[in-house]
């Protein structure tokens, strides 16, 4: 689980390097023109140091009347253009706060706000900041959850993001709140989703998939999958989505969509020849073993022997990835 903070303190490349040193991989920080926000100089220097920048919108919202369908609206767009602002790559996250105790009660203003909120923000991805009963309102409509231990009654729910544990701390000579980094939290990334790189396997859905035929070694990032440094654990054999290319790297994933872990090709060197052999369907709704055997050219008796792992080769479900060749 990677260390993560966030605070109201402008960073210097002095303080974001001594955080660094301190084990801290993630930084939340806030957008806009305000005491506490950051601009394009604090955001070079964050990523300079070697921390990922997340970003946090938020002006008050800490009582329930501020959450309205004209609000989420407004913030949506102040967002927006705050971002745009200091360069926030599209594709990442941008959290809105619910800072204080919310009831059964202030559900209603609050799922109103964020559905406009979901609806009004285009090219970022939505971040949700609160309480575990914030959170727990909001599931689905968001897509990043970082919930808070303050009016949490020691709950945590089991499908969020972040998890902020502890306030007030001085660390690298400035006050932070500490996080708990459980997944990919949506910060901010130079890497552009492209087209699957030349050695991934093309699904005849045209999911591109990608062949990894030995444990190698995962990354954050592309930069140090391709310098081959800060290792965060393994990629295990396998078949994966293909998520992103940069550098040369691929960023490989369980779940079509989701970040996951960066990978090396020069660590993976037979994938080039496994997937000038191999292909994969993945599977669409109503799709039975038999219309995908006769779509490729091939019969249902090949495709039971190239799936031993599967019991039943008729019983097969939606999204489900099978070989075919």
């Amino acid at each position: 689980m990677a260390k993560g903070f966030d605070c109201a303190t402008k960073l210097t490349a002095k303080t974001a390097k001594a955080l660094k040193a301190l084990g801290f991989e993630y930084v939340a920080r806030y957008l806009g023109n305000s005491w506490k926000s950051f601009d394009k100089a604090e955001a070079a220097a964050i990523q300079a140091a070697g921390l990922k920048l997340i970003s946090i919108h938020q002006k008050s919202a800490n009582y329930s009347a501020y959450f309205t369908e004209a609000q989420g609206i407004s913030d949506a767009k102040e967002a927006m253009k705050n971002a745009a602002a200091v360069d926030q790559p599209k594709g990442t996250a941008i959290y809105f706060a619910v800072d204080f105790s919310s009831q059964a009660k202030d559900v209603k203003n609050i799922v109103k706000y964020f559905k406009a909120v979901k609806k009004t923000l285009s090219g970022y991805k939505l971040g949700v900041y609160g309480s575990y009963n914030t959170i727990t309102a909001v599931k689905g409509l968001a897509d990043y959850y970082w919930q808070t231990y303050a009016w949490s009654g020691g709950k945590v729910a089991d499908f969020i993001h972040m998890h902020q544990f502890k306030n007030d701390v001085l660390a690298g000579g400035i006050k932070i709140d500490h996080n708990d980094v459980k997944k990919v939290p949506g910060h901010w990334t130079e890497e552009k989703a492209v087209s699957a790189p030349k050695t991934a396997v093309k699904a005849t859905t045209k999911v591109s998939t990608y062949d990894v035929v030995k444990t190698v070694n995962a990354y954050v990032n592309a930069a140090d999958a391709k310098a081959k440094k800060s290792k965060k654990g393994t990629v295990a054999k396998g078949v994966y989505y293909v998520f992103n290319e940069s550098k040369g790297m691929v960023n490989v994933t369980n779940k079509k969509g989701v970040p996951g872990s960066w990978i090396n090709p020069a660590e993976n060197k037979k994938s080039a020849a496994k997937s000038a052999t191999i292909k994969y369907h993945v599977v669409e709704k109503n799709e039975t073993v038999t219309s995908i055997a006769k779509d490729a050219k091939t019969t249902v008796a090949a495709i039971k022997k190239l799936n031993p792992s599967i019991e039943n080769i008729d019983l097969i479900f939606p999204n489900q990835k099978i070989r075919i060749k």
